[in-house]
C-alpha cells in the first residue's frame, strides 16, 4: 500500500485532531464528541464507525489515525491537562467556556435550522434536559469489579465518547471510575483497559450507528438536540467564586477559546476527507 504526500497530511491532521480529542477527554464537563465537533470530523467519526464494514480499509485508515491521536493525546497531557485544572481551574474552564461557544456557530449551521423550522428548538431543549439528568446522576464510590462489570462500564463510557456534550470524566466520576481508569492510562495495566476497550468497542459501533441513522433521516432535529448537550457542558463546567482581579484574564481566555475553534473550523471540514482517498 502506497500513501501519496496529499493522503500523509490528511493523515497527520487527523492525527493531531486526535491528540486533542484525547487531551479534551481528560477535563470532567468536556466531551470528545464536543472537541470532535468543533474540530469538524465528528460526521465523519460517525459514518465511518457505524459503517465500518461497509469500506472497512478506508474507514479503518480514517479510525486509526484518530484513534492513534487520541490515545497520543491522553498519553501526553493526563498528567499536564489534570495539573493545570488543579492549579489554575477558573482561567482553564474560561478558556474551555470558549471553545464550546465557539462551536455553536458550526452546529447551527449543520442543523439547517431556519426561521420557518425555529420549532425545533424544543428539540435543543430536550437536549439540554437529557444532558442535565447525567449531569445530575451522583458520584460513584465503587473504584472497580469483575471482568463483565468493567466491560459494560467500558460501553457506558463509549457512550459519553460518541455524544456531544456528555463528559467522559464526568461519567466515570459517576461510574466512581476516574482515578482507577486513568490511573491504568498511566500505569499501562493493559489487562484492566481490554476489558474496559472491549466493551468501549461495542458501545461505541452502536451509539454510532443509532447517531448516524438520526443525523441522515433527521439532522436538524439532531443537531438541535446535540446543540442542547453542547450548552448544558457550558453549565457543567462554569467555575464559582471568580474575582474581580480574575475577570479580565477569564475574559481575555473565553475569547481566544472562542476565536481558536473560529480559526480551528474553517479549515476543519478539510480534515473530513478520506486519508486513504488518493491511495493507489
Amino acid at each position: 500500500m502506497r500513501i501519496n504526500s496529499r493522503s500523509g497530511l490528511k493523515l497527520m491532521k487527523n492525527t493531531v485532531f486526535g491528540v486533542i480529542i484525547g487531551a479534551s477527554m481528560l477535563v470532567p464537563g468536556l466531551s470528545g464528541g464536543t472537541t470532535a465537533i468543533i474540530l469538524g470530523i465528528y460526521d465523519r467519526l460517525i459514518s465511518a464507525v457505524s459503517g465500518i464494514f461497509t469500506n472497512f480499509r478506508k474507514n479503518m485508515i480514517f479510525l486509526g489515525s484518530v484513534a492513534i491521536g487520541g490515545a497520543t493525546g491522553v498519553f501526553l497531557f493526563s498528567g499536564a491537562v489534570l495539573k493545570l485544572t488543579e492549579l489554575f481551574p477558573v482561567q482553564t474552564m474560561y478558556f474551555f467556556i470558549g471553545a464550546i461557544l465557539g462551536g455553536i456557530p458550526l452546529l447551527l449551521k449543520k442543523s439547517g435550522i431556519t426561521p420557518k423550522r425555529l420549532y425545533n428548538m424544543i428539540f435543543a431543549l430536550l437536549g439540554c434536559a437529557a444532558a442535565a439528568a447525567v449531569s445530575a446522576l451522583p458520584v460513584g464510590t465503587n473504584e472497580s469489579g469483575g471482568a463483565l462489570m468493567l466491560i459494560l462500564s467500558g460501553m457506558v463510557i463509549a457512550v459519553a465518547m460518541v455524544l456531544p456534550g456528555i463528559s467522559t470524566s464526568h461519567i466515570l466520576l459517576v461510574l466512581g471510575m476516574y482515578e482507577s481508569v486513568w490511573g491504568a492510562v498511566r500505569e499501562l495495566r493493559l489487562g484492566y483497559l481490554s476489558l474496559l476497550a472491549a466493551g468501549g468497542a461495542a458501545g461505541t459501533i452502536l451509539t454510532a450507528k443509532l447517531t448516524d441513522i438520526c443525523m441522515k433521516k433527521f439532522p436538524c432535529q439532531t443537531y438541535m438536540i446535540i446543540i442542547g448537550f453542547v450548552m448544558t457542558s457550558v453549565y457543567d463546567i462554569f467555575p464559582s467564586g471568580v474575582s474581580t482581579s480574575q475577570i479580565p484574564v477569564c475574559i481575555l481566555l473565553c475569547t481566544a477559546g472562542f476565536a481558536s475553534v473560529v480559526i480551528l473550523s474553517s479549515f476543519g471540514d478539510k480534515a473530513v476527507d478520506d486519508p486513504s482517498a488518493s491511495e493507489n
